[in-house]
């Protein structure tokens, strides 16, 4: 069993890195996995209460970003761009289309795909939360240079192709 040591409230407090809940259980093996994990948990909790306003969910606000780009995709293309299963999008979009950001049509060349497409109010929702993406991207670099964010930004790409491979 490991043990665990307490943070020491000042040290927190003096190095202005928030409370102890604000860190992750003491691990006794050094895991990049957990740490992407940990972070990436703690990045979404914090961008699904900017989204709250608008009512989306993070998981809307991941197939926005694709169909913002690039609209027409069948839900598997959607899925494949997402990194997601392709049945795990079926609410997603379900709650999309009843919010009356996106349609879904038939496609006239393959009767057994359905396109998707983003209506006028998910095409304009792009202008209201896009800009969450600089705001969340600053609160998580914060404390960190320029140079650090580059090198984070290509250490992460690097992690990415490597895991792909």
């Amino acid at each position: 069993m490991a043990l665990r040591r307490p943070l020491d409230r000042s040290v927190a407090a003096k190095e202005n890195v928030g409370t102890i809940a604000a860190f992750p259980p003491v691990s006794t093996e050094p895991s990049l996995g957990y740490q992407i994990r940990y972070a990436y948990r703690i990045f979404v909790k914090a961008l699904a209460e900017e989204l709250a306003p608008y009512g989306v969910t993070t998981a809307q606000w991941s197939a926005l970003r694709v169909l913002w780009r690039e609209e027409g995709l069948s839900q598997v293309e959607l899925a494949e761009r997402m990194m997601v299963e392709k049945a795990s999008l079926t609410a997603v979009l379900k709650a999309m289309a009843d919010a009356g950001w996106i349609i879904r049509s038939r496609n006239s060349n393959d009767r057994r795909k359905v396109n998707i497409y983003l209506t006028a109010s998910g095409r304009r929702l792009k202008a209201k939360i896009l800009p969450l993406v600089g705001k969340m991207n600053k609160r998580a670099t914060r404390r960190l240079s320029s140079g650090e964010v580059r090198q984070l930004h290509m250490l992460l790409a690097r992690v990415m192709v490597n895991m792909q491979n």
